[in-house]
C-alpha cells in the first residue's frame, strides 16, 4: 500500500490547485498556466507557475519543454500515473500542429488485436518532418498515407485498422511483431473497410499492393485480396514479405514470398 506524501497548498495558490483537480488534466502546459494564473489574478508568469507547483509536487516533469505532468491530490503523492504515451500527450499540448501518430505494433495493442505492448511505442510521422527530442527513444516509421489514417483513442491519434494493414504492406520492415500477427490477423480483416483500405494504397507500389491482397487473403478474405490485384500497378515478381534471406512460401496468386506469416505452416491454406 503507498505512503501516502503530504503536499503543501500555499493559499495563494489554491484557486490554482481547485482549477486542477477540478478539470483533471493530464498534461499542463506553460500557456494553461499563464490562463490560470490570470484568472486568479495572480502576478506570476506561467513558467514562474509551473516552477513553484513542480517544487512543490503538485507538476512533475517531463522531456518536453513547457509541460508537466499533473499529480492530483488523489494520487497521494508526487508519483507518475505511468501514461505510455505522456510524452506525446505533452508533445502534441504544446505542438497542437504535430503530425505524428501511433502505428505499428502501437496502434495494434490499442485495437485490441496485439496482446503485448511493444517494448518501444510506435510513431508515425510523415516525410520530412521533425521528431521531437522528448519522443527519440520511440521507435519512429516515416511513411505517409494518404488522407487522414486516423482514429482517435484516448485522445491520441491513433491508425485505423485500415491504415494499420496498409502500413505494414508498404513498410514490412518497420512491424517488429510479426510472430503474432496471425492469431490476430483474421480479426483485423474482418473489421476491416475494403474501399477505406483501397484509399490508404493509393499511389502505392505494386509491391504494397501485393502484400496487402495477400495480408487479407492470410485473413480470411482471399475474394478480396484477388480483386484487390485488379487495382495494382503491373510489373513482375516476385514480392516478398520478410528478409529475402530467410526461406519463405510462395503463394501464385499474389507472387508473394513468405518468410514471417508462413513461418511454420505445414500447408498453404487461405
Amino acid at each position: 500500500m503507498p505512503v501516502t506524501e503530504s503536499r503543501s497548498v500555499p493559499s495563494r495558490l489554491a484557486g490554482v490547485l481547485e482549477t486542477l483537480e477540478l478539470d483533471q488534466p493530464r498534461v499542463v502546459t506553460v500557456t494553461d498556466l499563464n490562463n490560470i494564473a490570470t484568472a486568479s489574478a495572480l502576478a506570476m508568469s506561467g513558467a514562474e507557475l509551473g516552477y513553484e507547483l513542480h517544487r512543490l509536487g503538485w507538476l512533475l516533469p517531463l522531456r518536453t519543454r513547457g509541460a508537466w505532468e499533473f499529480a492530483p491530490a488523489a494520487r497521494a503523492g508526487r508519483y507518475p500515473a505511468g501514461d505510455r504515451y505522456i510524452e506525446l500527450r505533452a508533445t502534441r499540448a504544446t505542438n497542437p500542429e504535430f503530425a505524428g501518430m501511433l502505428a505499428m505494433e502501437s496502434a495494434a495493442v490499442l485495437h485490441g488485436l496485439a496482446r503485448y505492448v511493444p517494448e518501444r511505442e510506435v510513431l508515425a510521422i510523415p516525410r520530412g518532418n521533425r521528431v521531437p527530442k522528448a519522443l527519440r527513444n520511440w521507435r519512429v516509421v516515416s511513411i505517409t498515407l494518404p488522407g487522414d489514417p486516423t482514429t482517435v483513442m484516448d485522445g491520441l491519434p491513433v491508425w485505423r485498422i485500415e491504415a494499420l494493414l496498409a502500413g505494414m504492406a508498404l513498410r514490412p520492415d518497420a512491424y517488429g511483431a510479426w510472430r503474432s500477427v496471425a492469431q490476430w490477423l483474421p480479426r483485423a480483416v474482418a473489421q476491416t473497410d475494403p474501399a477505406q483500405l483501397a484509399a490508404l494504397l493509393d499511389g502505392a507500389s505494386r509491391a504494397g499492393w501485393h502484400r496487402a491482397c495477400y495480408l487479407l487473403a492470410r485473413g480470411g478474405r482471399a475474394d478480396i485480396g484477388i480483386e484487390f490485384l485488379t487495382k495494382a500497378p503491373s510489373g513482375r515478381g516476385p514480392v516478398y514479405l520478410g528478409p529475402r534471406n530467410q526461406s519463405g512460401r510462395f503463394d501464385v496468386r499474389f507472387e508473394v514470398i513468405d518468410s514471417v506469416l508462413a513461418a511454420g505452416d505445414d500447408a498453404l491454406q487461405l
